[in-house]
């Protein structure tokens, strides 16, 4: 088994804002969640903090799966 390559020096000077994506799901869950607490009932008797958290798993999800296309379009993913 090879070990994975280390990349060169010009390399890791490479842009990765997307992973800046990862910063999404813990603002989404903390740091919004005191404004969101205080808005009412919505669809029938499930609390709108429960379908903002439940969205939040939804976003998350969709970020990570953009950074994963992201990665893959740019070559950086290892191949075992």
């Amino acid at each position: 088994m090879s070990r994975p390559s280390i990349p060169a020096a010009g390399r890791t000077s490479q842009r990765r804002w997307h992973w800046l994506l990862l910063a999404v799901p813990p603002v989404w869950c903390i740091a919004a969640v005191p404004l969101v607490n205080q808005v009412g009932y919505v669809f029938g008797s499930i609390p709108f903090l429960l379908v903002w958290m439940t969205l939040g798993v939804v976003v998350g999800s969709a970020a990570i799966g953009v950074i994963y296309v992201v990665d893959r379009r740019n070559g950086e993913l290892n191949r075992f």
